[in-house]
């Protein structure tokens, strides 16, 4: 028997019984309403392996393009050279600060010099620290605002700071609306930090230049800091960021105002996720700010020190040592035209695409399929309902199928009826087992 038959034949074992999903969740003490996405994770492969089916795992936005040689050889080499017998400097190696501000300048057009650019332990780490910063820059300003749906674990992140949050759905509100919104939030003086993703995970909608020069322009006015994380970097496809110092250029805070924080991470534009590398781009003119809320929190007035010595430093000490290297590597090779690493990811794009299709074609419907007046491109996740279900019943009954999601709720979304599904691990031979498991479960729910 062939590989796609017997995979196809794993199919006839769905739906798995209701009966064995409750003893799975009586076994683990799970809760079916509230699943994290690590819970989800570890639900899939326990109800693989007791009923022997095989999973189309679309719960964890997990990159899954092989590292470039670039970053394979640059790291070799640094470990060749004993590099991982040091501590690196906790601000970061010269060579990757350096290729971070040349970087910058030729895919988002920006200057900042290499003073500006700090690696951090992927985005994360830079989104953790620039969020506790954000919570302490001025007395009653502990609130992050985020503009939802959004990544769930930097909710998580807030909430384990002891900092406020609140959200503004961004589907429901964009162009002027947006603007008019955030204003309204920000009235009663405690948004301490405004926080996004472009494209947006999950919805996958980008903010526009003139929505980033209006959320600039009341950051600056109501001592915010704007967080901008850029995590799927040059990932909507619609666009063609790929040639260095061209048109266009990838919209980004830092075009605007003065308050705000760029994260730049290695694991989903770069496919180097195993290192957790990332950048942390700081407004030239917020770094040498002072703040004595900042000095009171962590013992650094000047912004840019509390953010290297007061949150960097006391967290992780730096990022791995040759990992930078291998980043570095990279940056100078995307910005000299050498790497396109935009062409590399449209991989997700062209997979988003085929899954798209079979979702809608089994009665599935897009819940996020605007962007403004444009349709949302394909890339790294979807967004899908289906009639009659909420989104926390539909992710359980799809996992009787073998299709393991996340709900929007859980990252902040209005749009409870619905599912977060991440494409990276679908590939073209996947799209058979897919098809046969979605037809069996429109067959069921029809």
């Amino acid at each position: 028997m062939n590989f796609g038959l017997k995979r196809l034949n794993l199919a006839k074992n769905i739906p798995v019984s209701k009966k064995i999903l409750e003893e799975i969740f009586d076994e683990t003490g799970f809760d079916q309403n509230n699943l994290s996405i690590r819970e989800t994770n570890r639900l899939a492969t326990i109800i693989s392996k007791k009923s022997n089916i095989e999973f189309i795992r679309m719960e964890m936005g997990i990159p899954n393009i092989p590292p470039s040689n670039i970053a394979k050889e640059a790291e070799k080499e640094a470990i060749d050279k004993g590099m991982q017998g040091f501590y690196p400097p906790f601000d970061g190696i010269p060579e990757l600060k350096f290729a971070g501000s040349e970087f910058v300048k030729a895919f988002l057009d920006i200057n900042v010099g290499p003073e500006n650019v700090i690696p951090t332990c992927g985005s994360l780490q830079g989104g953790y620290i620039s969020q506790a910063l954000a919570g302490n820059m001025y007395p009653g300003k502990d609130t992050i605002l985020y503009l939802d749906p959004t990544f769930p674990v930097t909710r998580y992140q807030a909430k384990f700071l002891g900092l406020n949050s609140k959200g503004i759905e961004l589907y429901d509100n964009r162009g002027d609306e947006l603007i008019k919104a955030i204003n309204e939030k920000v009235e009663n003086g405690n948004i301490g930090g405004i926080l996004w993703s472009s494209p947006n995970n999950p919805s996958w909608s980008c903010l526009t230049e003139s929505e980033l020069e209006g959320i600039a322009d009341i950051c600056d006015n109501n001592n915010i800091l704007a967080i901008e994380d850029l995590a799927y970097l040059g990932m909507d496809f619609r666009k063609d960021y790929s040639q260095p110092h061209q048109k266009p250029y990838i919209p980004t805070i830092g075009k605007f105002g003065t308050k705000w924080v760029t994260l730049i991470s290695a694991s989903k534009a770069f496919s180097l996720p195993g290192p957790r590398c990332g950048l942390a781009i700081i407004s030239p003119k917020l770094d040498k700010m002072e703040f004595q809320g900042l000095e009171d929190f962590c013992g650094r007035k000047r912004f840019g020190h509390a953010f290297s010595l007061g949150g960097l430093y006391v967290t992780t000490s730096g990022v791995s040592h040759t990992a930078q290297f291998a980043l570095a590597k990279i940056l100078k090779a995307s910005t000299d035209g050498e790497f396109n690493f935009v062409k590399i990811t449209s991989e997700y794009g062209e997979r988003a695409k085929h899954v798209r299709k079979l979702f809608l074609k089994y009665g599935f419907k897009q819940v996020y399929k605007k962007d403004m007046d444009e349709t949302v491109g394909d890339g790294f996740y979807l967004t899908m309902s289906y009639p009659n279900f909420d989104g926390n019943n539909l992710m359980l009954e799809l996992m009787r199928y073998g299709i393991s999601t996340i709900t929007l709720k859980s990252t902040g979304s209005n749009r409870h009826e619905g599912l977060r599904i991440c494409i990276s691990f679908v590939d073209l031979k996947d799209m058979p087992l897919l098809e046969e498991k979605l037809k069996r479960f429109m067959e069921t729910n029809t």
